[in-house]
Formats: structure tokens, C-alpha cells, sequence
């Protein structure tokens, strides 16, 4: 079949402006040109024949809609690829690219070493060339694998396939060179690999002394007289080791008796010679199918298939600034802006409250609630004892130095001209012959409160076995209750809301609600709150 070509640029220029114009001419020739290489990386991340037609069917439907946006037309392929490449990460790429088992690699040659006057190298069997790629393969990243399949297999240069990864020319071009390299090494390890187990299952050979004895013999001279014309061998530095141990692909020490097999060996030296780049454009191509391009006319041309047309589009996500398609595993310009911008705010902040915990003894109360936990308890209201308690006594006196009565009793006297104020003789209720309710026990729920977060919580007061009345006291001028005294009948219940007063930024505290019922008994509830701003 034939190999996946490149279009030249004035192509692809005509390709966008036909797409442009609604041009089913031009759609034609769009996927004449790019249907077989976008089958074949489809076909290559997913493994699926069915999954990379309906990928490449989408990619193209989707391209006569919003190709036509990009910038620079140069990158239709790019654009293609990218949108390709959305789309198989969003279905699950395979760990390992996908090549077809049964499938024959090219006769044309792949050796790049190749002698000039071996017009027709010969080269490993197909199973050991599957082998040999597969093994080299797995032990790179899975984005290491597409880049190196863009870049060797599909022709792609840095610009472009940045353009397709999301990427700036400069770091696909990082990319591509670590990439090669990482594909190289794994590739001599494998080949390194195999020559040692072709060494040891080799069957030793009847008189091999008698025969090297003879040759290096017959050679002598010759060796001397090289030895004498040429110069002495420079000692190899740290540097020159470390390059001869990745030229070899391993970083163990070689074994002389597997390099003299692998010089002796043909099958070795045919492994040998064989490159990664190579053996990528070399692989087995997968035959697109037949009715796919029918599939891909009818849908961008029929009229009443509009809606599916969008929501093709509109499954494609996002384009870049550029008109390109998004990748999701790369944030966008916008994004990676946001991100720049949140972490100065966020230094910022912590810059803040660094200047906060240092400084916070010296700032005023009305600004910053400083030491944290408070211990002194908030003045509140105090509630009066009821009545079955105060017959007989004298009531209390309120401000100024008058005295106060108590529900139920006269008024006190007013004094009279010359200071001496009349006596006066309480008065006592009627009598009555309903006794006094039994005070009940005060239920606080809960028991601890905790603000995280928020600056609102609710703590529920319930009255049990008769009707209660209650007192409120905070040990914090920050929390504030909806309501400080109070009652409730037998069975009653009551929810007060609970407030945090913060200034501009709060430190963590705890504090301390204390509940008092009728008969005196206390009720603690623990108030536990976190850092907050605003």
C-alpha cells in the first residue's frame, strides 16, 4: 500500500479555503489526503479498528465546521492530528501503541546504516522486528510513545507537532530529541538482549583456538604496522565511558565473547543495524476501510443530518486562542495564567498572616481578636428568681438606688419632705390553692459546637419532666447568641443561632457557652472556630 505522505503548503492553504466555502470537492480531497494517516494513529493509540474509524469520521465532520477558524492555515495537519488525539485520549488510549501482529513491514529498506552497495539490505524476520519494537516500546512513557510516532512515523516537525500536543516549537523539539534518545537506548538493550541468548544457545564450534591462532597469526604484520602509524589511543575520560556504555545501550560492562558472537553472527549484525526511527516508519500500515469515506461524504452532506453535525462539533471541546483543538492533559494559556495568578495571591496571603502572627499583639481590638482563646466571660443579662422563691424579701435595687420590686408586690413608698422614707409592708399574693409547677431539667444539645468554615450555628435548649427557665453566658465577646434568658414549658423546646463576630481576618479560637436553668445547675457547651477572612 502506498506510504503515509506530507502535503505541501499551498495544499493545504486550498484545503482550508474550500472547507470554508462548503466545498464537497474540497472535503473529498481533504480526506484523500489525511484519512490514511489519521486511520493509522488511531488506530495505533486505541487498538480498536471500529473505535479509529468512528474517530477519524468525527475528526473530519468536525474539521468542515471549525478547522476554518485557525489562525494560520499552515497547521491543518496539526489541527487534524490534535483533534484526532482529543478524542482518543477521551476513549482510553492503550498503554502500549498498537501495530498489527500479522502485519508485514515495508520492503522498502529501513536500515539507515545500510551499505551503498547493498541495494537490497538484508533484514530481520517480521516477528523478531514485532519483538524488537514492542520491547523498546513499552519501557517509554505513554506520552514519550506519541511523540516519538509523530514525530518518526507521521513526519510531524517540532512547530506542528507542538501545535498538536499544545506545546511551544521549543519544548516538542525537547521532547522529540529525549524521546528519540530514551526509544534509542531501549532499543540497543532489547538487541543486546537478544544477542546474549543467541550467544548462549549457539553450539560451541569443534577447534576454534587452532583457527583464531591462525588468523590473528596471519594478521600479525598487518596489526604491527597499523600500530606503529597511528598514534597512541587517547584514555577514555569519565564522559567518553558514560557515551561508549549508552552507545551500547546498557550500562553493565560488555561480554567478550557475546561481542565476538555478534561480529561473527548475521543475525546479530542484521539486528544491529536496525534504528528506531526507522523501524517506526517501517511498521505495518493498517488498510483504511472502504465504506469509511462514504460514511464521512454522507454525513457532512446531507441536510437533514445538521443536528448530528453539531454534536459532533460540540463533543470536540474547546479551541485554543489559536483555533486549535484543546488537549485535556495540557492546561490551557488561560488556565496555566489563573494558576500563575492564584499562587501570587496565595504567597501573598500567607505573606499576610506570617505579618499577622507577628504583629498581632500590637494591633487594636476593633481590627483582630488577640490572644485567640479568650478567658474572661461576656457581662450578661441575669435572670430573676420566680416568685415561689422571693415572698417575704425585700426586692433588689435597681439603678440610681431605687429599689425594685418584684412582680406581684407594691411599689416602693416615696420618700417624703424631710428624707425619711415610710415603711413599707410587702404585699402577699392571694392565696391560691393551685401549687407551683415542679421545675423541670434543662437539655442543651450540643455539647460541642464546631465553626469551620462558617460563621452561624444553631444549639437547641429542650425543657424535661416540667416547664424551665434559663440564663445565657458567653466567655467570648465573638459569639454571640440570638437570645440570653428564656423559658419553656414542660416538653418545650427552643433553637438559638449562634453568630461569630470576626473582624477582617479572624485567628482560631474556642470558646465557652454556659447555660444556667431555675434551680442553678450549669450547661457547658465547648465553641470551637477556625482561621476566617472577611
Amino acid at each position: 500500500m502506498p506510504r503515509l505522505s506530507t502535503s505541501a503548503p499551498s495544499a493545504d492553504r486550498n484545503l482550508v479555503k474550500g472547507l470554508n466555502e462548503r466545498d464537497e470537492a474540497a472535503l473529498a480531497a481533504l480526506y484523500d489526503e489525511y484519512g490514511e494517516r489519521l486511520y493509522d494513529y488511531a488506530m495505533s493509540m486505541s487498538g480498536d479498528g471500529k473505535v479509529a474509524a468512528d474517530i477519524v469520521h468525527d475528526t473530519f465532520i468536525d474539521a468542515c465546521r471549525r478547522a476554518p477558524r485557525m489562525r494560520d492555515h499552515l497547521h491543518l495537519s496539526s489541527w487534524l492530528y490534535g483533534a484526532a488525539r482529543r478524542r482518543c485520549i477521551r476513549r482510553g488510549r492503550a498503554k502500549v501503541l498498537f501495530w498489527d501482529r500479522d502485519g508485514e513491514f515495508t520492503d522498502i529498506p529501513f536500515l539507515d546504516r545500510a551499505e551503498p552497495d547493498d541495494p537490497v539490505p538484508d533484514w530481520p524476520p517480521a516477528d523478531e522486528l514485532h519483538d524488537l519494537l514492542r520491547a523498546s516500546l513499552v519501557r517509554l512513557e505513554p506520552v514519550d510513545q506519541e511523540v516519538v510516532l509523530l514525530a518518526f512515523r507521521h513526519g510531524l516537525r517540532p512547530a506542528r507537532l507542538g501545535a498538536t500536543l499544545g506545546l511551544t516549537a521549543r519544548r516538542a523539539a525537547m521532547r522529540v530529541r529525549k524521546a528519540r534518545a530514551a526509544l534509542e537506548a531501549a532499543l540497543r538493550k532489547e538487541a543486546g538482549r537478544l544477542g546474549r541468548d543467541c550467544a548462549a544457545t549457539e553450539p560451541p564450534a569443534e577447534e576454534p583456538k587452532s583457527t583464531a591462532v591462525a588468523v590473528l597469526a596471519a594478521r600479525a604484520p598487518v596489526r604491527e604496522k597499523r600500530e606503529e602509524e597511528a598514534p597512541p589511543p587517547a584514555e577514555p575520560d569519565g564522559k567518553g565511558r558514560w557515551q561508549i556504555l549508552h552507545r551500547r545501550g546498557d550500562d553493565s560492562p560488555a561480554d567478550p565473547s557475546a561481542e565476538l558472537h555478534a561480529a561473527e553472527c548475521p543475525d546479530c549484525r542484521r539486528r544491529g543495524r536496525v534504528t528506531a526511527a526507522a523501524l517506526l516508519r517501517r511498521a505495518p500500515a493498517p488498510v483504511l476501510p472502504a465504506a469509511l469515506r462514504h460514511r464521512v461524504m454522507h454525513t457532512a452532506t446531507d441536510p437533514e443530518l445538521a443536528g448530528y453535525r453539531a454534536d459532533i462539533a460540540a463533543r470536540g471541546g474547546a479551541l485554543t486562542p489559536s483555533g486549535l483543538p484543546s488537549q485535556p492533559d495540557v492546561p490551557s494559556p488561560f488556565t496555566r495564567r489563573w494558576l500563575f495568578t492564584g499562587g501570587g495571591m496565595a504567597g501573598a496571603l500567607a505573606a499576610a498572616l506570617v505579618a499577622v502572627f507577628v504583629m498581632g499583639p500590637g494591633i487594636g481590638a476593633n481590627t483582630l481578636s488577640w490572644p485567640p482563646f479568650r478567658t474572661h466571660p461576656q457581662p450578661s443579662i441575669t435572670h430573676e428568681k420566680p416568685e415561689s422563691q422571693g415572698h417575704g424579701k425585700k426586692g433588689q435595687e435597681g439603678p440610681g438606688g431605687v429599689a425594685q420590686g418584684r412582680p406581684g408586690q407594691a411599689p416602693p413608698n416615696p420618700q417624703t419632705g424631710d428624707g425619711d422614707p415610710k415603711p413599707r409592708v410587702p404585699s402577699r399574693p392571694p392565696p391560691s390553692s393551685n401549687r407551683p409547677a415542679k421545675p423541670g431539667v434543662l437539655v442543651v444539645n450540643p455539647a460541642k459546637v464546631e465553626m469551620y468554615g462558617t460563621k452561624t450555628a444553631s444549639v437547641s435548649l429542650a425543657a424535661k419532666s416540667g416547664p424551665v427557665t434559663w440564663t445565657a453566658m458567653t466567655s467570648s465577646s465573638q459569639l454571640i447568641l440570638s437570645e440570653m434568658q428564656g423559658g419553656m414549658p414542660a416538653d418545650g423546646t427552643t433553637r438559638l443561632t449562634l453568630t461569630l463576630r470576626t473582624a477582617l481576618i479572624g485567628l482560631p479560637g474556642q470558646g465557652t457557652l454556659t447555660f444556667t436553668d431555675s434551680e442553678g445547675a450549669p450547661h457547658e457547651v465547648t465553641v470551637v472556630w477556625g482561621a476566617t477572612i472577611l
